[in-house]
């Protein structure tokens, strides 16, 4: 028996979903059914019910699932504990990140953790508050960047910045000088947004329902690079967090009138032991990152 048909039965186990499995480990579907397979023969028991709508564990496979993260996390117990002798922090960090946020404030804190810990690699996803809500929730990430702290029984967050949400504009705008835009004012000003899984978009969508406004929406992606470009060379406005015009010169940041607060942090879903890189991240977090507000 290898440790690899642990992980990876471990993962169909968790996500009981043979194809999302395969997607979190990055392999084909097949070897992953072959690896589940060849550890159910290795032990002489069959692990999971397969039916063609659901899965599920056998009894002994419940017996074997908790077995094997205790197995696991000793290994990697074992790993670190290594690294620990030779002065160093071990392993891969890893977490998801919404667009404005992996652009205007992870940099900074992932910069200064990774100078502290050169044992340390980072891989970070981009993805949507919501999408990575539910990713946290699957198990399918251990940390994630959230919004609405106050709202996630489920999550555990630190808070790491609350902004208030702006109209983003670019330096011919009549808006550029303005001391804040009422919503009403924007059915007639072309929008560049992000598409309708982003919260930020979700919020101004519900601002402009509320108040019967039609935006003129020219553009919907979530491609931050292209958002700014646009709005830079004054093809219309976005709606952003007040970070995006301090790090982007050549776009001015507006209050929107009825006034929105954003609320970010780094999650992880209550109860999960995650990575000793993921936890030595969130630690230095609570130790050096008072919410910025």
């Amino acid at each position: 028996m290898d440790l690899r048909k642990l992980e990876i039965f471990v993962q169909v186990a968790r996500l009981k979903n043979f194809s999302k499995a395969a997607q979190v480990l990055h392999m084909a579907q097949p070897p992953v059914s072959i690896a589940v397979r060849k550890l159910e023969e290795e032990l002489g028991t069959e692990l999971l019910i397969r039916d063609k709508r659901t899965l599920a564990l056998t009894h002994e496979g419940e017996t074997v699932l908790a077995q094997a993260e205790v197995i696991l996390r000793q290994v990697e117990d074992l790993k670190e504990t290594v690294g620990d002798y030779q002065g160093l922090l071990r392993g891969e960090l890893n977490l998801a990140c919404p667009a404005m946020a992996g652009t205007y404030l992870l940099p900074q804190l992932l910069g200064e953790f990774l100078d502290l810990h050169s044992g340390l690699t980072a891989a970070v996803t981009q993805a949507g508050t919501h999408k990575i809500e539910q990713l946290l929730l699957n198990d399918e990430i251990e940390l994630g960047v959230v919004t609405s702290l106050e709202d996630h029984k489920n999550l555990d967050v630190v808070p790491l910045v609350t902004e208030t949400m702006m109209l983003c504009v670019g330096s011919e705008s009549p808006f550029r000088d303005r001391r804040s835009v009422a919503v009403s004012e924007l059915a007639a000003v072309p929008m560049i947004l992000y598409e309708r899984d982003y919260f930020i978009r979700k919020s101004f969508d519900v601002m402009c329902e509320d108040r019967g406004v039609e935006p003129d929406i020219r553009l919907q992606t979530n491609y931050l690079p292209l958002i700014s470009k646009l709005v830079k060379q004054n093809h219309g406005a976005t709606v952003g967090l007040k970070m995006m015009a301090q790090q982007e010169p050549g776009i001015h940041a507006v209050p929107l009138e009825p006034a929105i607060s954003v609320n970010l942090g780094i999650a992880r879903r209550k109860g999960r032991t995650i990575s000793r890189a993921n936890q030595a991240f969130i630690d230095w977090l609570v130790s050096v990152n008072d919410p910025v507000v």
